[in-house]
């Protein structure tokens, strides 16, 4: 006698999807995080500029020392007596010269943040700030989110290695699941089929080494579940709860059972 079983083939499907959507969610997030959205604030950036002077911005430099708690740092440097004084107090606050700049304003563009300093007569005047419609935190939100789902699409691919190796064999030793050796027939005691009808399993109990265990066998992770379970119970006697569930609605229908 023979009888082997691998998975089955709905918990193959459902667990590879499982992986494909969280893998594919946290391609999403990771995209948003870090292209998607701070591409969206750079467009806010340059669109904040005259219409003509647009196009010469498009490679403006992204400075992550722009946030809003610099502006008050950007409104001291504009106070400076001279031109040379004000950049060289905006250079040095934010690491370089303007990400752009015409005869209306320096431009210091942030990952989430603006500050301009607004000109007169060539002349920094005062600096103004402005957020992106997209913020800091909600950037982060997107690249935690990509990060947790990325481990979860992991940790599940590792489960479905697990799922797709998912073998059951019975022979003349006994019971064998996966890489573990065989429980041999006289060593099997009992099935505890009380959660079979809710849920699917029964439990195989044995000994080994003077203790009692129990291995549960489930008919979602079986493909031949049904065939299993006969083979154990006519092998050893016991009452075969497929059967008798087989037997029952057959007797609620009317029609005869396979």
């Amino acid at each position: 006698m023979r009888v082997e079983s691998g998975p089955t083939t709905e918990r193959k499907v459902r667990t590879t999807l499982f992986v494909v959507l969280c893998a594919g969610m946290g391609g999403w997030f990771a995209f948003d995080g870090w292209v998607g959205y701070p591409e969206k604030n750079r467009q806010e950036h340059i669109e904040a500029l005259p219409l003509g002077e647009r196009a010469k911005a498009a490679d403006a430099r992204i400075y992550p020392s722009v946030t809003a708690e610099s502006l008050a740092k950007a409104q001291d440097a504009v106070k400076k007596l001279d031109v040379a004084s004000q950049r060289k107090a905006l250079e040095e606050l934010y690491g370089g010269p303007p990400s752009f700049e015409d005869d209306q304003g320096w431009y210091y563009f942030g990952p989430t943040y603006r500050v301009t300093a607004v000109l007169k007569d060539a002349k920094p005047e005062r600096a103004v700030g402005a957020s992106t419609e997209k913020s800091s935190s909600e950037i982060q939100t997107q690249r935690w989110l990509a990060a947790t789902l990325g481990v979860v699409a992991v940790i599940l691919l590792f489960h479905l290695v697990r799922v797709w190796r998912t073998h059951v064999a019975l022979d003349d030793r006994g019971l064998s699941l996966g890489r573990r050796g065989p429980i041999p027939w006289e060593d099997m005691k009992s099935l505890d089929t009380g959660r079979f009808l809710k849920k699917g399993w029964v439990d195989l109990l044995y000994q080994s080494n003077g203790a009692d265990r129990r291995v549960r066998l489930d008919e979602y992770h079986l493909a031949r579940f049904d065939e299993v379970i006969a083979a154990i119970c006519a092998e050893k006697g016991f009452d075969d709860p497929v059967a008798a569930e087989k037997a029952q609605k057959s007797a609620q229908t009317g029609s005869p059972s396979s």
